[in-house]
């Protein structure tokens, strides 16, 4: 069973840095059958850590959390609140993408790993709206690192 899972792909988080992965990931589901697909949609709250921690005021439910892509009907729309799932899911191939691939795209992936799903990342999918990105290169080692050559998928 070949699952998607496309991580936080809201408008809020789109910026230049990553706006290519809109029509990247909006191609890839024009030209692949999958037979899952889920959408993470992070949505802040007053008790959360990233208000608690980082200060971080953004992303309460309608600000900004809208998803900035045309999303297939069967998809399978989780809210969360941190960087993971609030739940696990199983069984098959899970291709991965979205943003941020240097915070909520590894956690998740970390996580998945953890139940023993090895995560596989669509390179051309997955960017970060941080001004200062991790560079492909270095996130291509990290994950080959932690889960396995298998994991970079550069040609899907």
């Amino acid at each position: 069973m070949k699952t998607l899972l496309i991580v936080d792909m809201q408008k809020g988080f789109i910026t230049e840095n990553n706006k290519f992965l809109v029509k990247n990931i909006e191609n890839l589901l024009k030209n692949h059958d999958f037979d899952r697909i889920f959408a993470t949609k992070f949505i802040n709250n007053e008790e959360s850590p990233f208000v608690k921690y980082l200060d971080y005021t953004k992303f309460f439910d309608g600000d900004g959390t809208d998803f900035a892509l045309d999303l297939p009907s069967k998809t399978v729309e989780i809210k969360k609140t941190s960087f993971a799932l609030p739940r696990i899911l199983r069984g098959g191939e899970f291709y991965i993408c979205g943003t941020d691939y240097d915070s909520c795209v590894l956690a998740i992936a970390f996580q998945l790993f953890d139940h023993g799903v090895q995560p596989k990342f669509i390179l051309d999918c997955v960017g970060s709206h941080s001004k200062n990105p991790i560079l492909l290169e270095d996130f291509k080692k990290i994950c080959i690192k932690n889960f396995g050559k298998d994991s970079i998928i550069e040609n899907f």
